[in-house]
């Protein structure tokens, strides 16, 4: 059934049954992904997909269903189960079906020149990769992974409040992993791009960043424990933030689960760092210009110059909090409650390179790559325990790699301690991102 149709139809049936306000969330997609490995095609995707979610609000309380067909049927099942859903709720938390807002913003996420790509030319780069990859060094003696993935989206909001909004995105990614082997080490490294035209992708250019990454790791080896001026590069910075992302939820808050409950106004962090959600972000991963409750997205600092302004709503979030919705009420997916969610999540940027933060250090040590932060880092505490590789810093500059060190400390207390931050701002296959921050002594558990 046509979707303009079954939503009509379904909104009719949910009024007739004792529903006051209502509303679908409808999704489809595809998803293309292609890996190779000895220059033959090891495994080929293609998933579509569609999903309709309905919610509506009955004698104050809010039902939800959801379906992947759109007929007569799907219609009677949504209702029923929404409507039972309701019955059982017990909290009294308010819940809201938005009217809309007066506009919204344009936000770029969809590339036409993506449209209607061709899986033979997927292979074709995801071999000339795997080739480029082998080509590049005669070290490299296997791969652990080597793939080219397309997806494309389309989300649709519709309800009873005359609200209508739709958005479509998509994404082409290659990424290659090699495993090298020299001085009877072996290492492996990381390349990829994110590219918006199938000609942008650099294969070359992919390969040699990943086979230098494995090269950079040779001859690694632990340090003496001890207290250690840091650099955190963009990428782990990026791996540590994602990790206690959720303590700027509201919802966490509200629930007692995370340390930053109504410290709205305080010293959090450095007066040097702000902390940015920007759903506008060109081509961000999750740059959108409405949430999935159709509140319209802005960009907001949430730390400004180290003080908290706020903390990440959604509209059931806001009204517990006698404040506004920031437009982060996302859910993980089409049949999925709606939650509280970071767009694009940053650390804004300073002024310095790479290198003058290492001259800065002068000694000391960058870490990489941390490992084991699900099960190393506690959210609500901040406390971390976390493996890590990277190099040590000797006369201000990079010298050798360092391995099987363990890095301890706490998140809210690390970003305190950050006394410089670099101009290299990174998204690494995340929409959470940061670039290379000082952090002026953590504790390193070595030899």
């Amino acid at each position: 059934m046509e979707f303009n149709i079954f939503k009509d139809q379904l909104f009719e049936r949910a009024k007739q049954e004792g529903f006051t306000d209502c509303e679908v969330y409808y999704s489809d997609g595809e998803n293309i992904s292609i890996s190779v490995y000895e220059f033959e095609l090891e495994k080929y995707n293609i998933d579509k997909y569609i999903g309709l979610s309905f919610r509506g609000l009955i004698n104050g309380k809010m039902g939800y269903s959801y379906t992947e067909i759109l007929d007569e049927e799907a219609i009677d099942m949504l209702v029923k189960k929404a409507k039972e859903g309701a019955v059982s709720i017990e909290n009294t938390d308010v819940q809201f079906i938005y009217k809309g807002d007066e506009s919204y913003s344009e936000v770029k996420t969809y590339s036409e020149k993506l449209e209607n790509i061709d899986p033979a030319e997927l292979i074709e780069i995801a071999i000339d990769l795997e080739r480029q990859t082998k080509n590049y060094s005669d070290k490299v003696i296997n791969l652990s992974g080597c793939k080219v993935s397309y997806s494309s989206s389309r989300s649709l909001i519709s309800n009873t409040k005359n609200l209508n909004l739709s958005n479509k995105s998509n994404l082409l990614m290659a990424y290659v992993i090699p495993v090298i082997e020299d001085s009877n080490q072996k290492q492996d490294g990381m390349g990829y791009q994110l590219v918006e035209d199938i000609k942008d992708i650099d294969t070359k250019k992919i390969a040699s960043d990943a086979v230098n990454e494995a090269f950079s790791k040779i001859g690694a080896k632990s340090i003496e424990s001890g207290n250690y001026k840091t650099i955190i590069n963009n990428e782990a910075m990026s791996s540590l933030l994602e990790t206690f992302s959720d303590v700027f939820s509201a919802e966490s808050a509200q629930r007692g689960m995370s340390l930053l409950k109504d410290k709205e106004g305080s010293n959090i962090a450095s007066d040097i760092v702000t902390i940015v959600d920007n759903p506008l972000l060109d081509n961000g991963l999750s740059s959108t210009p409405f949430d999935d409750e159709g509140v319209a997205t802005y960009k907001k600092d949430i730390v400004k110059d180290g003080k908290l302004i706020t903390l990440l709503h959604n509209l059931k979030t806001a009204h517990k909090a006698n404040t506004k919705t920031t437009g982060n009420g996302f859910k993980s997916s089409y049949s999925s409650v709606v939650s509280v969610d970071p767009t694009n999540f940053y650390i804004e940027k300073g002024n310095l390179t790479f290198e003058e933060l290492v001259k800065h250090v002068n000694e000391g040590i960058i870490v990489t790559d941390f490992a084991g932060l699900h099960s190393g880092a506690n959210s609500i505490t901040g406390d971390f325990s976390l493996a890590a590789k990277g190099y040590y810093i000797t006369n201000g500059e990079k010298s050798y790699p360092i391995e099987q060190i363990t890095v301890a400390g706490n998140f809210f207390e690390l970003i305190k301690d950050i006394e410089n931050i670099g101009n290299d701002l990174k998204f690494p296959l995340s929409n959470i991102g940061s670039p290379s921050v000082v952090v002026k002594s953590l504790s390193i558990a070595g030899k």
